[in-house]
């Protein structure tokens, strides 16, 4: 091909961070400008054939660009005979691949390069002296600007508001403060809470993903593009229905939508890498009721619960609504569901796990018929909810004179635990220091160091695993107050439960515990069953004229 048939390249590139710099008075870097100066340098120049390629908002770390793809497709097909760019600094800011690209694979290809403002033209072997100090230098620019960015972020997020670019789905930005507050969504804030409906209802995020998708209801990614014209990642526009599991699973793990703000989850590797990483928690920003919850914390804590027992589907019409609810009063496992294609439906049965996979030697099986425990959690949740109901004032004493003793039991034990690791950290982080000093010291040899360190690091780690547990566990006791009254304000919604459902299970059940028949294998023998409501624990047998003044001789440390 003769050198005239091919292109001179004008290429120019505009970063986010330069995109801010530019105003009135100073536009410099702006894309037309860019453009208007290296058309005129061409034309002057006699430079012929040109085609201008450009990419806004792109940073110059890194050259995963698609304007500077198009160049090097072009090039090493062997269109292209000259590239021009403004400056040093809008060919990149990564010094060794701006390096690689001006001395090894442009020459390679016969390729000349020209940066008008820096006074660069590799026809000139003199002009080139310094590129390398220049290409340092923009190097330093760019990390310079992203510290200096990262700075104001956390300046930022340190006062709570928010600092993403655009809301989470769900919620938009708020008309009067755009810039640091959000507000509902009315277009998608259904959306998340029937999100939220059906994980209650037992569903997973795939049974979930595939309701959504027949529903056709638009994925985020979809929504967004249809709203803003802006194409996300992971946007498909030939399935707008598409919902992935991981995308429900990430809503469903979400404090947004319980009205809190967490900042600083994320980061990158550094200024050149852009691969987003998990901050610690301890390094993260938290801060709540920032703006309005679109799930209430009773709804968060049942999704938390059905979270933590995640389980396949089974291949049966009615799924086991039971799951994670379920244990034995002995060894604490928890009572596996059996079915079978073969067997009849009022044979489905729990048993001990422990004694599944152990045999008699450790546990016995605790045997249940699934017809026969829903029959008693329908009506003992009947029961219950109907004197709740039926006499509040009542109600709400008995519960609260009750709780107070078991709940103080509870929060001294939990708070000498959690002062015990905490203390326990320190001693670690001292003892960790000394160690390392008698290594570099030679005072201790080298193995015993290594042991030393590992069972310390096991135990740091055990104590990072445990204490946040006891610390929200503490914090949910100190703030069970109103724990009968939320009873009471559920029993108030569920007025008719004629069947047992996930929903309502997971509501008003926090845990059942299945004890051993008096006599083994006997199906008539009694047979113990304790049943752990939520917010209110167990609830004995409560006559139906409750004398009040009983429970405050059965628990007078609680009366006041």
């Amino acid at each position: 091909m003769a050198n005239q048939e091919k292109y001179t390249i004008l290429y120019g590139r505009l970063s986010q961070e330069d995109n801010k710099k530019i105003n009135a008075t100073d536009d410099s870097n702006s894309i037309q400008n860019q453009r208007l100066l290296l058309e005129k340098y061409a034309a002057d120049h006699g430079f012929p054939n040109t085609k201008f390629i450009y990419d806004d908002g792109y940073s110059g770390t890194n050259f995963n660009r698609p304007g500077w793809k198009e160049f090097v497709e072009l090039m090493e097909e062997g269109l292209v005979e000259t590239l021009i760019v403004k400056d040093m600094s809008r060919l990149g800011r990564e010094h060794l691949q701006v390096g690689q690209y001006t001395e090894l694979i442009l020459p390679s290809y016969g390729v000349r390069f020209i940066a008008v403002n820096d006074g660069v033209d590799s026809l000139y072997e003199s002009t080139n002296d310094f590129t390398p100090f220049r290409n340092i230098m923009n190097e330093f620019y760019a990390k310079d600007c992203s510290k200096k960015g990262r700075s104001v972020v956390r300046l930022k997020a340190e006062t709570g508001a928010r600092v993403a670019s655009r809301p989470r789905y769900g919620y938009m930005k708020d008309p009067a403060d755009p810039k640091r507050h959000m507000v509902p969504d009315p277009e998608t804030a259904w959306v998340v809470k029937y999100i939220f409906a059906l994980c209650v209802d037992g569903n997973g995020p795939t049974q979930i993903s595939k309701r959504l998708e027949k529903e056709q209801i638009p994925t985020p990614a979809y929504y967004y593009y249809q709203k803003y014209g802006v194409a996300l990642t992971g946007l498909n526009l030939a399935e707008p229905y598409k919902w992935s599991d991981t995308t429900v699973g990430n809503i469903l793990e979400d404090e947004t939508y319980l009205g809190h703000t967490i900042s600083l989850k994320s980061t990158t590797l550094s200024f050149k890498n852009k691969k987003r990483i998990e901050r610690p928690e301890s390094e993260q920003l938290r801060f709540e009721n920032t703006h309005e919850a679109l799930v209430d914390k009773q709804t968060w804590d049942i999704v938390r619960d059905v979270r933590k027992h995640k389980r396949r589907r089974a291949n049966f019409a009615e799924q086991n609504i039971f799951s994670g609810l379920v244990y034995c009063m002995d060894c604490g496992g928890t009572m596996v569901l059996h079915r079978a294609h073969t067997m009849d439906a009022v044979k489905n049965n729990f048993m001990c796990s422990t004694y599944k996979k152990k045999g008699k030697d450790v546990c016995s099986g605790h045997y249940i018929r699934e017809i026969e425990l829903e029959q008693i959690l329908l009506d003992d949740i009947r029961r219950i909810t109907h004197f709740a109901r039926q006499n509040e004032m009542r109600f709400a004493a008995y519960i609260g004179i009750k709780l107070g003793k078991e709940a103080q039991r509870e929060i001294t034990a939990l708070q000498k635990k959690v002062d015990a690791m905490t203390k326990r950290q320190s001693e670690l982080s001292a003892l960790f220091k000394r160690l390392y000093e008698d290594s570099v010291l030679g005072r201790i040899p080298d193995e015993q160091y290594r042991i030393l360190s590992t069972e310390y690091i096991t135990e740091q780690k055990s104590i990072q695993e445990e204490l946040p547990e006891a610390e929200a566990r503490l914090t949910e006791l100190k703030d069970s107050e109103g724990n009968a009254l939320r009873f009471i304000e559920n029993a108030r919604k569920y007025t008719e439960i004629t069947e047992l459902t996930s929903e309502i299970l997971h509501t008003f059940i926090q845990r059942v515990e299945v004890g051993e028949r008096a006599e083994r294998y006997s199906r008539t023998a009694p047979q113990e069953i304790r049943i752990y409501y939520r917010d209110i624990g167990i609830v004995d047998d409560i006559p139906e004229t409750m004398d009040i003044s009983a429970l405050y001789e059965e628990y007078p440390d609680d009366v006041a």
